[in-house]
């Protein structure tokens, strides 16, 4: 019998997670902070249009926000980032205008607030809201969370990506909202980043979209955050906080009622 030569399988599109990190990394900021008693911490937060950016409650509540910036302050937009923009300085630090802002219940992990100058980019917010989502509508969807977790010996703070997939829906006992299980290591300092979800791999303008805001890590008896689940709460209230607040950028509420329809 004649040796049969075999296929080797490949992705149809690899791209996916550098593609979606090269286009949206300029949206996501640190947020470095302070304590009462001076202890820093750092934290995420990204751009959704307007100078808007979301966060976790739990990354600004009760602190001093020392700075918010990002990782490549003074670098220039690359042609594969944005070909209409390429060669423009990027933005540096930003200076908050309005808030920190939060979600109206307090046990919503949720803040959003306005800064200057902002991005001209920003990440869409995705349409599965609470009563379209199936309990595995998007189980093994793949992921991209973004965010600032600390580093050790480095001396700034930096941008880390992290490709995953969804493991599952999940309804927490002290949380409303259906959170969502992601696969990526959770460490501190991704809380309040965005985990984009690739509803379509192959339309990276279309078929990308805010999954969620990372919150936190499913831990017991004070085990370290990388020994928990990943957890990320859905974008339903994120839309409730903005629209409370009257600063739902335009172009996140056309999606909005697009969805609702």
């Amino acid at each position: 019998m004649a040796n049969k030569k075999i296929g080797v399988m490949r992705d149809p599109t690899p791209r996916w997670g550098k593609d979606a990190f090269m286009k949206y990394r300029g949206c996501v900021a640190f947020i470095a902070t302070e304590s009462l008693d001076g202890v820093a911490g750092i934290g995420t937060c990204f751009h959704v249009g307007e100078g808007v950016f979301v966060t976790a409650r739990h990354v600004v509540e009760g602190r001093t926000i020392t700075e918010i910036g990002f990782d490549d302050n003074g670098a220039t937009l690359s042609l594969l980032e944005d070909p209409k923009h390429w060669g423009e300085k990027r933005h540096g630090s930003l200076t908050i205008t309005r808030g920190p802002l939060y979600h109206a219940d307090s046990a919503v992990d949720l803040a959003c607030f306005v800064a200057e100058p902002h991005p001209k980019r920003s990440i869409a917010l995705g349409g599965h809201l609470n009563s379209w989502m199936a309990q595995y509508e998007l189980v093994m969807h793949r992921t991209l969370v973004l965010g600032y977790p600390p580093v050790q010996l480095t001396d700034k703070p930096l941008l880390i990506a992290s490709l995953g997939e969804v493991n599952a829906l999940a309804e927490l006992r002290a949380a409303p909202h259906p959170h969502f299980i992601v696969s990526s290591t959770a460490r501190g300092g991704f809380s309040g980043g965005p985990a984009l979800v690739a509803y379509d791999e192959a339309n990276l303008d279309e078929g990308t979209a805010a999954l969620g805001v990372v919150t936190q890590a499913l831990c017991k008896n004070g085990e370290p955050e990388q020994l928990g689940y990943m957890c990320v709460l859905t974008v339903e209230p994120v839309y409730e906080m903005l629209k409370e607040h009257g600063i739902l950028p335009r172009e996140q509420e056309l999606g909005l009622r697009h969805d609702e329809d």
